[in-house]
């Protein structure tokens, strides 16, 4: 144990049918399992990504869209009642839900169960970027500040971080990326034209919704602000222990935030040349001819 009390790295995670997870009195293996075994319905909208890749920022435009800029709860809302994330939450939030019901999880294609008559939003994020503001995420929600950078470049690499191997989870997605339930999304792409995405992402979740927002300039304007980083930041924050017990949660209530920057392109301030290198190699030889490889190494 370090002297703040918190467990070495190598004590953070649970490995569950060969996934690790974050180890938490929240990330229960109930919970967990439950996620992985949960049979989507028919109009469920599903927000499935890789952690810290923009899948806050999607849940909430999602939200915007079937609400026509109605719904934006509380960061513990969302992520508990409004569009549960399966792995804290576990599936029984679900069940109270209106349809469309909109929950999210960070679990691979291969891992869960499919329904084509439910759709699915995925998003991924240039691998620098995601591996930056995941290091970030884990020392805050973890409350190690000691971590060390170049170890967890290390572990990101080596797929011993939750969740497993970034390159592996985008692969098993964009294989599908031609179904016609499953909308593939870009952090980047949402970034630079996200009036354009916000359509696009519309357009899939149904025509009425499309016609809804284009139709509407000052609605689109609307959900455009309100999902806006600057807006996020300044009014998300996500309370712990949230609604685990009082003696659950060693470290009484705590603010944590999960907008940092919200930019593009800050991985490369953080990772060496060499580090940047290795991560292209272990990207160009998982990903070999994706759209992904493509968008990252081009320039």
């Amino acid at each position: 144990m370090s002297k703040e009390g918190i467990p070495p790295r190598e004590f953070i995670m649970q490995h569950i049918r060969g996934l690790p997870f974050f180890l938490s009195p929240r990330f229960s293996k109930e919970n967990i399992e439950a996620a992985i075994d949960y049979q989507p319905q028919d109009g469920d909208v599903i927000i499935a990504s890789y952690p810290k890749t923009g899948t806050t920022w999607l849940q909430y435009i999602v939200l915007q869209i079937l609400s026509k800029g109605s719904s934006f709860p509380s960061f513990n809302d969302v992520m508990f009642k409004e569009a549960p994330f399966l792995e804290m939450s576990g599936t029984a939030p679900i069940e109270a839900l209106k349809k469309p019901r909109v929950y999210k999880h960070h679990l691979p294609y291969n891992m869960v169960k499919k329904n084509e008559k439910a759709k699915c939003v995925y998003i991924y994020r240039n691998p620098e970027d995601t591996l930056v503001s995941f290091y970030h995420h884990t020392r805050n929600v973890t409350f190690n500040s000691d971590m060390d950078f170049n170890q967890y470049v290390e572990d990101f690499m080596s797929a011993n971080v939750p969740y497993g191997s970034y390159f592996e989870h985008v692969k098993s997605y964009l294989a599908h990326k031609d179904d016609n339930n499953l909308l593939i999304l870009t952090y980047e792409g949402l970034h630079r034209n996200m009036k354009e995405e916000i359509l696009r992402i519309a357009k899939f979740l149904g025509e009425d919704y499309f016609k809804a927002i284009s139709n509407d300039d000052s609605l689109l304007t609307k959900i455009m602000k309100k999902t806006s980083f600057e807006n996020m930041k300044n009014n998300l924050f996500y309370v712990l222990p949230d609604t685990l017990p009082k003696d659950s949660w060693k470290y009484g209530p705590q603010k944590v935030e999960f907008f940092r920057k919200g930019t593009t392109g800050e991985g490369k301030q953080y990772l060496s040349p060499d580090q940047q290198n290795q991560l292209r190699e272990i990207a160009e030889k998982i990903l070999e001819g994706t759209d992904a490889v493509a968008e990252w190494y081009s320039k």
